[in-house]
């Protein structure tokens, strides 16, 4: 008679009721929730044994083994990309870890397990022709270019991830000061540094708001808003963002840009001034040297070449 298989459902619900208690960021609970339901998705109606040999399908929470994750890892590979599968692995070690600090598991089922290997991607930085054709369609005064334009600005000044930059209320902005209060990975916020050229930008912007709600702007409110009147009590939120992309670039005859590209052009033009490690690690919230050689491969064969045209020992020679 078949049995009937666990249900992760509701321990998954208290994980990210927890994940909410701890203050997680808005991205940071959105990314768990996903893994967890998928993992759950896949336990009810995915999985299958490979073999005779191997493990049925749980019954209970304990009966969760580390064949039943790494199934589930392999599928996520196959069906979307490694670096997709090394997330929902981190995800849900996250969530065991939680389990056994709950007393609900007595073993984590992922204490033995290694994530997957993640190929090396170099991603490409944004090439400065198309920085400028991209810009050039958020020259206009309106709001929907006021707020384009200091999205954008803001991106490339900062190397912002997408959700710390979307995710904020208007008091997390300091004009003044020139920096933007974010809330990043781990829960940890950090004070990200923008130029004048960009607090400009953020200025007009916050102005256009104002008249675009027909209110002033208070300090709890969220940031970044949609362009439509019909709806402008509605946020403007990660989705919002890549759309607004995807139809600049459109408009701009350029290919298609991700937001993240941004901050692996930020971190290329950083290190191309000269810029320090540790100032970059500082603003982009990494806390390993580890992320600086990942982002800092992208381009990386540019700088060499311009650190060869100016350190070339030939042409040093009299």
């Amino acid at each position: 008679m078949p049995t009937e298989r666990y249900d992760l459902g509701p321990m998954a619900a208290s994980w990210v009721r927890s994940l909410r208690a701890r203050n997680a960021s808005d991205n940071t609970v959105r990314i768990y929730s996903n893994a967890a339901n998928q993992f759950r998705k896949f336990l009810l109606e995915d999985y299958e044994p490979a073999d005779k040999d191997a493990r049925p399908a749980p019954e209970e929470l304990e009966d969760i083994h580390r064949e039943h994750v790494e199934a589930y890892v392999t599928a996520t590979m196959q069906r979307t990309s490694p670096s997709n599968a090394h997330n929902h692995y981190r995800s849900l070690k996250t969530m065991f870890n939680w389990l056994v600090d709950e007393e609900e598991l007595e073993r984590h089922p992922m204490r033995t397990m290694k994530p997957p290997t993640l190929p090396e991607v170099e991603v490409p930085v944004i090439g400065d022709d198309d920085l400028a054709k991209l810009f050039r369609t958020v020259r206009g005064k309106g709001y929907a270019e006021r707020r384009d334009a200091a999205l954008l600005l803001l991106f490339l000044d900062t190397g912002v991830r997408l959700a710390e930059c979307t995710d904020r209320k208007v008091g997390d902005l300091d004009l003044d000061l020139k920096v933007l209060r974010v809330l990043g990975k781990k829960s940890k916020w950090r004070s990200v540094p923008f130029g004048n050229t960009t607090a400009q930008a953020l200025d007009r912007y916050l102005r256009a708001a104002a008249k675009h709600k027909g209110k002033p702007l208070e300090e709890d409110m969220w940031l970044w808003w949609g362009a439509d009147r019909r709806h402008i009590y509605h946020r403007f939120t990660v989705w919002g963002v890549g759309k607004m992309l995807k139809n600049r670039c459109a408009e701009a005859g350029i290919a298609p840009l991700h937001p993240h590209q941004f901050r692996h052009t930020f971190a290329h033009k950083w290190k191309l001034a000269g810029g320090s490690d540790d100032d970059l690690m500082r603003i982009t919230g990494w806390s390993s040297r580890e992320m600086i050689n990942r982002y800092g491969a992208s381009a990386g064969s540019e700088r060499a070449r311009i650190a060869h045209a100016r350190l070339s020992p030939v042409d040093g020679l009299k």
